[in-house]
């Protein structure tokens, strides 16, 4: 149970309850929308994050399951379970990232397999060795790169809010996915 009320969108302002209906009125959003002096500018910089063609859907949705993972967030990991499935993530390569070491000998891509190792490390070490760093930005370059940091500190920072304020998975609500796109990283 939530630590703290979840507000109605009917009490927010036009543009907090627009963004958060927007995003299916799930609970992290309007627990979140509790912090109205800075929920709206909050939402816009997600929204940006979520929609941005540079960083594929696959691949920003790899970070999110990893840190999810690592931050023990049972709210991001339930959501995004389902939005992996969506951005084209097999059960298998789910649960691989979800593990501790099975990412490692799974059959992603060498440029899923760096992201995943940047994530891991970032978030363990919170530090990026320069070789990790150096064969993601060739893989993904400056722009790619910067976006999957991005994710992952928005993840991160949201992982730690959620845990902290409990809240509780939505039972039917899940994030909208934009429609899949063919990309090459």
């Amino acid at each position: 149970m939530t630590r703290i009320s979840y507000r109605d969108p009917a009490d927010m302002t036009p543009q907090a309850r627009e963004l958060t209906h927007a995003r299916g009125d799930l609970n992290v959003y309007r627990a979140l929308a509790n912090a109205e002096k800075v929920f709206t500018g909050w939402m816009v910089a997600g929204n940006a994050a979520l929609t941005s063609p540079t960083l594929p859907i696959r691949l920003r949705e790899i970070v999110v399951l990893r840190t999810a993972h690592l931050m023990d967030c049972a709210y991001e990991l339930g959501q995004h379970r389902d939005v992996a499935r969506t951005a084209g993530l097999s059960g298998a390569e789910i649960d691989a990232i979800l593990s501790e070491n099975d990412w490692q000998t799974s059959p992603f891509d060498a440029n899923e397999l760096a992201v995943l190792e940047l994530t891991t490390e970032l978030l363990t070490t919170q530090h990026v060795a320069a070789q990790t760093f150096d064969r993601v930005h060739q893989a993904l370059g400056s722009q790619a790169t910067v976006e999957a940091l991005m994710v992952i500190n928005r993840y991160a920072g949201l992982a730690l809010m959620l845990n902290a304020l409990d809240v509780d998975l939505d039972e039917s609500a899940r994030l909208p996915i934009p429609p899949r796109r063919d990309v090459t990283s």
